[in-house]
């Protein structure tokens, strides 16, 4: 098959396209190893049983396989498109196999990479968002608090939760108020979250960066109390990362400031700290409820960023604090592989 059109396809229909390389993968491995069960395959796949299960009953309406009691078997039809299923499926080996690489040499549970850079393609940052808010509902499971920051990626995320039966949880901001755009803002993320989720939402009214006196005494204050107890008692954490380089510009620094990052060895920004290369705090950090040393301990950390520049803030901060799920792109995941020289 013309990888080309494959390519193009990507580009036109990534969600399609995810689709039919699953359902190619499943074609081609029943193919090799049939008859074999749907947990089997979906555990040698690295895939969910949903996921084998969608792809599977979809095939076997199209004439390609059939179930019985010994498990999964293709049809004469499916034989005969083996190897196109092959051709189609080869880009979904490559970044299941990078996922899986990831997930060892950072120590997270859960990686998944979506096609493409966002550096490149700002496009590429939706589809990051729609697979971090499909992995988002399996990571709620028996939570009933989230906290959830500001930033472009995690607003997307929010945005992409498909409404479904309403889940009695309670959505956070895990930081305050930043200034610029506010439909980016953690309030703004947690009231829509809360509404796609069909759970109840509390607001933090405290801007970040106070001198620690004056957020000392805002803390005392009821409606911020109740807040802040909850953050610090969440059972998931949806974040994004942010290059320091970056965030020192958005946030108008002085050149002083910059260069004592810089200096300090600063390379990732996340929930308002700043990380060095070996995922030390190295500035930042007047949060009321939040450290940096409990990241993942005491909450299931996610964390959402895309774009290959991220690549080594996303090394800070992932491989050296405990996360359940990182969502990232083929830029970024291809550049931390290089990184970390697998």
């Amino acid at each position: 098959m013309d990888t080309s059109i494959l390519d193009t396809l990507s580009q036109i229909a990534p969600d399609l396209m995810e689709q039919m390389e699953i359902r190619a993968l499943v074609l081609e491995r029943v193919g090799a190893l049939g008859p074999i069960g749907r947990r089997a395959l979906a555990a040698r796949l690295h895939l969910t049983e949903r996921e084998v299960r969608a792809a599977a009953d979809a095939l076997r309406d199209a004439g390609c396989l059939t179930h019985s009691a010994a498990g999964m078997e293709l049809t004469e039809h499916g034989q005969n498109l083996v190897e196109a299923g092959r051709a189609v499926s080869r880009g979904r080996r490559t970044l299941k196999n990078l996922e899986q690489t990831l997930e060892r040499k950072l120590g997270v549970r859960r990686v998944c990479v979506v096609r493409g850079d966002a550096d490149l393609d700002e496009g590429v940052m939706r589809e990051a968002a729609r697979e971090a808010a499909g992995q988002l509902r399996f990571l709620l499971g028996g939570a009933h608090v989230i906290a959830v920051t500001g930033g472009r990626t995690v607003a997307m995320t929010a945005q992409e939760v498909e409404t479904a039966a309403p889940m009695e949880i309670t959505v956070v901001p895990a930081q305050g108020g930043l200034g610029g755009v506010v439909r980016t803002q953690a309030n703004t993320v947690a009231e829509l979250l809360a509404e796609r989720l069909g759970g109840a939402y509390r607001l933090l009214h405290v801007p970040d960066g106070l001198p620690l006196g004056a957020a000392d005494e805002l803390s005392r204050l009821p409606q911020v109390r109740e807040v802040l107890e909850l953050l610090r008692h969440a059972d998931v954490l949806l974040y994004g990362i942010a290059r320091a380089e970056d965030l020192q510009r958005r946030r108008g620094m002085s050149r002083g400031e910059c260069e004592a990052l810089l200096k300090a060895g600063a390379v990732a920004e996340a929930l308002g700290f700043y990380f060095d290369a070996q995922g030390r705090v190295v500035s930042g950090g007047q949060s009321l409820a939040l450290c940096p040393e409990e990241l993942g301990v005491r909450s299931r950390a996610a964390a959402v960023a895309v774009g290959g520049r991220k690549a080594e803030a996303i090394v800070a901060v992932c491989a050296h604090h405990p996360h359940q799920l990182l969502v990232t792109d083929e830029g970024a995941a291809s550049r931390i592989a290089r990184l970390l020289r697998l």
